[in-house]
């Protein structure tokens, strides 16, 4: 049963500031960007220092020399991008290696940033701001063991000092605007603003106002030093201040909304809308197998396009609601007022998650369902009924399993506490591979075992073993050379900022690329799952109990692409798929999620002190890129089309209906997978108008919760609206699809996105 709570008054107009800042940083979007020039590397005479202490250096010099200037009119200061000039300062880092350095760099294939999609401590820093952080690094040197912990705390209070030094000098931008604005009322502001940052974040927030901007700061400079790094549960941390400024009269509800507008709309002030992005300005290039993914364990071949695509995506990631860690709902009108701001806003950043449990008010799943309605496909809706059992099954305490948030997409992780890396790994190359003697179609690599001439299978079973087999075959190579390169990233990329907010790194005197954080995981995510399944129960189906085709000639027709085989492959459409609540399906889809993750324990087991192996389901964005990768498959998908987006049905398999579809999803062993991995589902906007068009929408979403599925995406388009903006692009600049993790602008997709978002609108 749901408990009431009532939102604030979310439906207060937008006060002139805030409109004239969305129309501004809309207006900027379009204006190409000039690049900061960054500080090439750090000062000569550190060289002889430690690596992370000079690691550290680069982020404090970066920090020294950061523009400080001001957007006019905004209540939260610190800019990656400005406004005018269109100075770009996000990109670029100080040099911190050595030449032996770098060069063992290139012999070894290694990277100098940090892998992103790591939640930092905002609930520590608001307690005990950057000074108390850093007090206790220095509590600690009594008890340095050798000479990498004590390298590893210099480096820690060398990046935590940058970051204070940095906000010292954006307060003294203020201070410095104060004294020459024009209004009485701007310069008080200005003034504040000043006060805010010589508070937080180098002591604790006392205001709302300042937690909000201690916040934004510390997440714009990480993501200026190489760490993207997502925001996690800003409604848990953030409205304790809020209610306390309420509560002493400090803000009233208009006041609260008008920052938390002015601190959503910071996460779009670097957002490009430039023409070069749009499909007609697009050079076309040339696809090749030379280009795949450096995983061989993924199909996607990586594509100008993809990065293209991508380029407003930052891992920005904000989720609301769900369940606290005493069990208690956490819903509170802060969560209201940050869904306010997504749907006022109409940008794609920051991204936004909803997590939901069987008591969710219903004032909340109401709000979720009004907002989808415009479209975009955000917030995305995290299940804690299964999640966080899936979550304790993994030996996570049920305290913090219930503290859940997502990283920069939707992949779980416990925020703060969490060193996360995750790698994709395809069951449906693995089945190519078993039907092709071990090799892939598409390209002349061999990558697994030879377990045999597939045209002499005579059993199902025979099949499915050799899909087994490829299967362990890839799960244990990636888990044995992620356990064999474990800390190498410490080498050249040490994280001292990033691992000074981690709980765990501190105490443990450790980087978190080190080990130092308090849980290491490392989630392996099954690709392109639903074309496997549907491929098995085809090949089940047709050839070994139908006896309608030889797996001889199944062969031939994979090889050939389906030529000449057209009655086959009708055939092969035509067997039972995912997606329909049809249980012939749905059980060899449970095997397939249970065959993974067996594969994946068995493999893990001897390592669980050391590292996590968290399983899930995606793709995220790179359906195409998948697909392009992929050779025809036994379930009538030819060669090189687009798989499914994380673990939804096949496109336009589906053919029952979303509440069949979420039925399937719901049944596919979800408590085994702790990592997550959605179901993204289309609507179109005719079904969803009105409060019945609500209320279709929440029963949806209460049925996903009570059917026990783990993710939800929900897109509500038209095919005509889609299409328009393919015509007229400038008339519909604010019209955003889902991408499979993250939210894009649709004019500024490719054409080859566009069209796919277009079909798959038209399957519904």
């Amino acid at each position: 049963m749901s408990i009431a709570v009532e939102p604030p008054a979310i439906e207060c107009p937008d006060t002139p500031r805030v409109a004239d800042l969305r129309r501004r940083v809309r207006e900027a979007m379009e204006k190409p960007p000039v690049a900061w020039q960054c500080p090439k590397r750090i000062d000569p005479r550190f060289r002889s220092e430690p690596l992370p202490v000079r690691k550290a250096r680069a982020i404090a010099l970066k920090l020294s020399a950061m523009p400080t200037d001001l957007w006019d009119g905004q209540l939260i200061a610190g800019s990656m991008t400005l406004e005018e000039p269109r100075l770009h300062a996000e990109n670029g880092f100080p040099d911190y290696l050595t030449e032996a350095e770098h060069a063992m760099a290139r012999e070894r294939g290694l990277g100098t940033g940090c892998f992103g999609h790591i939640v930092p401590s905002y609930p520590r820093l608001l307690a005990k701001g950057l000074r108390g952080i850093r007090a206790d690094a220095e509590a600690q040197r009594p008890r340095v063991a050798n000479d990498a912990e004590r390298a590893f705390l210099d480096s820690a209070i060398i990046a935590l000092d940058g970051v204070m030094d940095f906000a010292a000098r954006v307060a003294e931008a203020c201070d410095c605007a104060a004294r020459t604005a024009v209004e009485s009322w701007r310069a008080a502001e200005l003034r504040q603003m000043a006060s805010n940052l010589r508070v937080a974040p180098a002591g604790p927030p006392q205001t709302c106002w300042q937690a909000l901007q201690a916040v934004w700061l510390v997440h714009m400079v990480f993501h200026s030093t190489l760490n993207r790094n997502a925001l996690g549960r800003v409604d848990q941390y953030v409205w304790p201040f809020l209610e306390a400024d309420l509560n002493a009269g400090r803000i009233d509800v208009e006041r609260a909304a008008e920052l938390v507008d002015c601190f959503t709309l910071k996460f779009n002030e670097r957002a490009k809308a430039t023409e070069d992005q749009r499909a007609d300005y697009r050079d076309p290039e040339q696809n090749s197998p030379l280009h795949r993914t450096r995983h061989a364990t993924s199909s996607q071949w990586r594509t100008q396009r993809d990065q293209l695509d991508a380029t407003n995506h930052w891992l920005q990631n904000i989720v609301v609601g769900g369940l606290r860690p005493d069990g208690a709902d956490g819903t509170n009108p802060l969560s209201f007022l940050l869904l306010r701001s997504y749907q006022r806003n109409q940008m794609t950043n920051p991204l936004l998650s909803v997590r939901v449990h069987k008591d969710s008010p219903r004032e909340l799943v109401d709000k979720v369902c009004e907002i989808l309605k415009d479209g975009g496909g955000m917030p995305a809706i995290f299940n804690d009924e299964a999640l966080v059992p899936a979550i304790e099954r993994i030996g996570i305490p049920t305290s913090d399993a219930r503290d859940y948030t997502n990283d920069g997409c939707w992949e779980i992780l416990i925020p703060g506490r969490t060193d996360f890396r995750f790698q994709r790994l395809s069951v449906m190359l693995c089945l190519e591979r078993a039907l092709n003697r071990g090799r892939q179609r598409l390209d002349e690599g061999e990558y697994g075992p030879d377990t045999g001439e597939a045209r002499a299978f005579a059993t199902f079973e025979e099949v499915w073993q050799a899909f087994l087999t490829q299967l362990d075959y890839m799960v244990g190579a990636v888990v044995h050379r992620f356990v064999q390169t474990i800390d190498e990233r410490g080498i050249l990329a040490p994280v001292p900022l990033l691992s000074a907010l981690i709980d765990g790194c501190i105490e443990a005197r450790r980087d978190m690329t080190a080990g130092g954080a308090r849980f290491r995981t490392f989630a392996l995510l099954a690709e392109s799952a639903a074309h496997c399944i549907d491929s098995l129960v085809a090949i089940k189906t047709v050839v070994f109990e139908e006896r309608k085709a030889t797996m001889a000639e199944l062969c031939d027709a994979l090889e050939s692409n389906y030529e000449r085989h057209p009655s086959l492959r009708a055939r092969m459409l035509g067997a039972s798929k995912y997606g329909n609540d049809d249980e012939r399906a749905d059980a060899l889809g449970r095997q397939v999620i249970q065959a993974f993750v067996d594969a994946v324990n068995r493999h893990a087991e001897a390592h669980r002190a050391v590292v996590k192996f968290p399983c899930g389901v995606g793709t995220f964005s790179w359906y195409i890129g998948i697909g392009q990768g992929l050779g025809a498959s036994p379930d009538g998908r030819l060669a090189g089309d687009p798989v499914s987006s994380n673990f939804s049905p096949a496109l336009g398999r589906d053919h029952e209906g979303l509440p069949s579809a979420i039925l399937s999803y719901s049944k596919m062993s979800h408590c085994h997978l702790p990592a997550g991995g959605p179901i993204d589902l289309r609507v179109g906007k005719r079904l969803v108008e009105g409060e019945e068009g609500t209320a279709r929408m929440a029963a949806l979403i209460r049925g996903l919760v009570d059917a026990g599925g783990a993710m939800m995406t929900l897109t509500v388009a038209d095919t005509e609206e889609l299409r328009a903006a393919q015509r007229q692009p400038e008339r519909h600049k604010s019209l955003r699809v889902r991408m499979g993790g993250w939210c894009a602008y649709f004019t500024m997709l490719s054409r080859e996105q566009q069209d796919h978002h277009i079909r798959r609108q038209e399957s519904r």
